[in-house]
């Protein structure tokens, strides 16, 4: 490799300043807004995530009543156009994607728009308060602002992180790590640090948009998705003291990532996500190129092209005009679903004992390993499907702390949770349905488990 008169040859191309200053300052800034770990207040977080705490607070005011007519409009203009075929619609790429689906999409977002409704105007009745209660209703609003807020900050600096080349060099320097393991390109790694620091709601839209524009296949896309959208280190931190185990984090945090790096290693080899197939979104060609040619390093193929991809990137006005599009697709699109799933699921928790009949073979699964309390804690197994925190609520109450230890690393093991990510994805192009997401947690926990059990035994924790 070798410079001269502000140029770089790499394997008989050149590019000038202009092509590799394109690639690295807007990777730069992309690296420092989703990668770069801040500590404050014995807290870790990523720059993007105090914008989007800053977000929140001035949107808070705006947020819900912007969400409800989100909701409205989108469950309204869908059923009227599955009743009277709008034209303009079908003739509109755009619109069509969003406001044409099938019969249980259209259901959904009935069932969305009478949950709205619901929450705006209060009705008495048994089944409204149900609706409503601050475990339900106001619990999913309240996820859903952050989502959304979340997504709207991410749709107009995802491209920083996308389009400029950080993640085609990642991919081949990371490559030889994930693809060996977990069957996935290594740009996946970006995805996951995201996901890891900043939380999953961001690093899931990461993927969708890899997916969409042709970098993942339906399979990597199901497994990333599924397997490496991790809570963020500092909610595994709030698991912890919620559950009187924060002394104890260090452990608790290293079996998490041990545990999840094994069970993620057996469940991509397995259905549902090994049965998933290569084709691309739309049929697309497939983008990724990870492998140097032979006799070439990867790190100068990882270089040439990320200079080739900055190449292709748009300026500040085509970032502006497709995170817009980008945000007007996913909120419309995903606001009805993500209430109409959220909702349910937190009522089938909160007001009947479905959870309690599923978690009682986890009972005898658990005292068959030893674990004590184990019919207690079995609810708190199974309970997380329908939202993260609940497994910790549950949880809290059992008097052992090695139990409440175990329990505390499996809820965050398991990943899929259907108020939150399991409701954005099945909202999102990516091909994953709830039965997909039931057999991922059931697998999750059966094969987690057990290994937690064990490190937990073998730290000697009691």
């Amino acid at each position: 490799m070798s410079v001269k008169e502000s140029e770089l040859s790499l394997e008989n191309e050149k590019f000038s300043a202009k092509d590799i200053s394109k690639f690295l300052f807007p990777s730069a800034i992309g690296v420092f807004l989703f990668l770069f770990p801040i500590f404050k207040d014995g807290a870790v977080n990523i720059p993007l995530g105090y914008i989007i705490d800053f977000m929140k607070g001035v949107l808070k005011p705006y947020g819900m009543p912007i969400i409800y007519g989100v909701v409205i409009i989108s469950s309204l203009i869908t059923i009227s156009h599955k009743v009277f075929k709008f034209k303009h619609i079908k003739e509109n790429q755009f619109l069509k994607n969003i406001f044409e689906v099938g019969m249980i999409g259209v259901i959904i977002r009935t069932i969305g728009l009478f949950f709205a409704f619901a929450l705006i105007f209060q009705p008495e009745g048994t089944i409204f308060n149900m609706i409503v209660s601050e475990n339900t209703g106001q619990l999913a609003m309240s996820l859903m602002f952050t989502i959304f807020v979340t997504f709207f900050i991410t749709c107009y600096t995802i491209p920083l992180i996308s389009d400029y080349g950080i993640m085609d060099f990642a991919g081949t320097v990371f490559r030889g790590f994930t693809y060996p393991l977990f069957t996935i390109p290594g740009r996946s790694t970006v995805d996951l640090v995201t996901s890891w620091i900043g939380g999953n709601s961001t690093g899931i839209l990461i993927t969708i948009r890899q997916y969409v524009n042709g970098y993942y296949n339906a399979r990597e896309a199901a497994i990333i998705s599924t397997m490496f959208s991790v809570v963020s280190l500092p909610f595994c931190l709030v698991i912890a003291n919620t559950l009187g185990v924060g002394d104890l984090f260090l452990p608790f945090y290293g079996i998490l990532v041990l545990v999840g790096i094994i069970s993620t290693f057996i469940i991509v080899r397995i259905p549902p996500l090994s049965v998933f197939d290569d084709s691309t979104y739309n049929n697309q060609e497939y983008q990724t190129n990870e492998i140097a040619p032979k006799g070439t390093s990867k790190y100068k193929w990882a270089l040439k092209r990320s200079i080739n991809k900055a190449k292709e990137g748009g300026n500040l006005v085509d970032i502006i005009k497709h995170g817009t599009k980008t945000y007007a697709d996913l909120f419309l699109t995903l606001a009805p679903t993500i209430l109409t799933i959220a909702i349910t699921s937190l009522m089938i928790s909160e007001y009947t004992p479905i959870f309690n009949w599923l978690s009682k073979p986890m009972g005898y699964y658990m005292n068959i390993l030893g674990v004590p309390e184990a019919f207690e804690a079995a609810p708190a197994t199974i309970v997380g499907f329908a939202d993260m925190f609940l497994p910790a609520i549950v949880g809290s109450s059992i008097v052992s702390i090695k139990t409440r230890f175990i329990i505390g690393i499996l809820s965050l093991v398991q990943i899929i949770y259907l108020s939150e990510m399991g409701a954005v994805l099945i909202g999102s192009q990516i091909p994953i349905n709830i039965k997909h997401l039931a057999m991922l947690f059931i697998e999750k926990s059966i094969i987690a488990l057990p290994l937690i059990v064990l490190f937990t035994n073998i730290l000697g924790i009691q």
